[in-house]
């Protein structure tokens, strides 16, 4: 592995309770504008010499209030990306399509809506970005994941807890994604089984009830096997706890048991182990009607 790759420890903000796989509102990405407002009739000659109309790409804002999931170091990212275009000015006719185009390009970007100038040295655009919603390993770190299988930015030390609950890591951890970078999709059906197992996760639970989960790696590689006999997905849990989850949910499979009623019976057996009288178990079968609990 690289030594000079960056590195960003998980960060913490404040929770949310909002779930999907991006964030459902605008946001909108600030560049180069000062703290103070211009009026802006006659004043283009004389800012025009005197260097006003200069805007700076690698002064970048992202105003996202109330929105979690978006880890600041996407702000540096794009800044990075935005500062080599080099200078701009809000005077040149191509400066919004140059802007929206390095920023449509970023892989964290899912959608590029209205751009402006705002005169005399900013420009505006608004922007909807992808969520992440669990972690892959790379090497020794872990990189984020979005709900279409986008790989997103940032190199993180352990799996990483962005606002909405603790993100599940794609398994098994067995080095096939060690060649993935930022902006390279998931392509094996095993990792995108996983993956729809971590999007049905986002859905179904709360961001207390992921948290309460704690780790969690999927393993998907005999999901397209499970049978009555065959488990299939598997969801490994900190102290040697499993659960035997069936098909994934992108399967659609007939006479599967609904998503809901297996998080619900996951649920109530974490439930137990935070009983005035705790009652431990080490694997736990969601398959069916009636969840099958095998105690230590």
């Amino acid at each position: 592995m690289s030594a000079s790759r960056p590195r960003r420890l998980p960060s913490h903000p404040p929770g949310g309770s909002r779930r999907g796989g991006a964030a459902p509102t605008w946001l909108l990405v600030g560049l180069g504008l000062l703290a103070f407002a211009w009026a802006a009739s006659g004043l283009q000659d004389s800012s025009r010499a005197a260097g006003f109309t200069t805007i700076d790409p690698s002064r970048v804002a992202i105003d996202a209030p109330g929105v979690d999931g978006v880890p600041t170091g996407w702000r540096e990212h794009l800044a990075a990306r935005l500062a080599a275009l080099g200078e701009l000015s809000s005077l040149d006719d191509d400066v919004v399509e140059r802007v929206t185009a390095e920023i449509e390009a970023l892989p964290f970007v899912t959608e590029v809506g209205p751009a402006r100038v705002i005169w005399p040295d900013g420009v505006t655009v608004e922007v909807r970005l992808r969520e992440a919603v669990a972690c892959v390993r790379y090497g020794e770190d872990y990189l984020t994941v979005a709900s279409d299988g986008m790989v997103l930015p940032g190199y993180w030390s352990a799996p990483c807890d962005l606002g909405l609950g603790l993100l599940p890591v794609i398994g098994p951890n067995d080095g096939s994604l060690d060649h993935l970078a930022p902006g390279e999709v998931l392509s094996e059906e095993r990792h995108l089984d996983a993956l729809s197992v971590a999007v049905s996760m986002r859905e179904f639970l709360g961001p207390a009830q992921l948290r309460a989960l704690g780790p969690v790696l999927i393993d998907a590689s005999r999901a397209h096997l499970a049978s009555v006999e065959e488990p299939g997905t598997r969801l490994e849990l900190e102290d040697r706890r499993r659960v035997l989850f069936g098909r994934p949910p992108r399967a659609r499979a007939p006479g599967e048991l609904p998503q809901e009623k297996k998080w619900g019976h996951l649920m109530r057996a974490i439930g137990y182990l935070s009983m005035e009288r705790p009652r431990d178990w080490d694997l736990v079968d969601v398959r069916w009607d009636v969840p099958a609990l095998r105690h230590r």
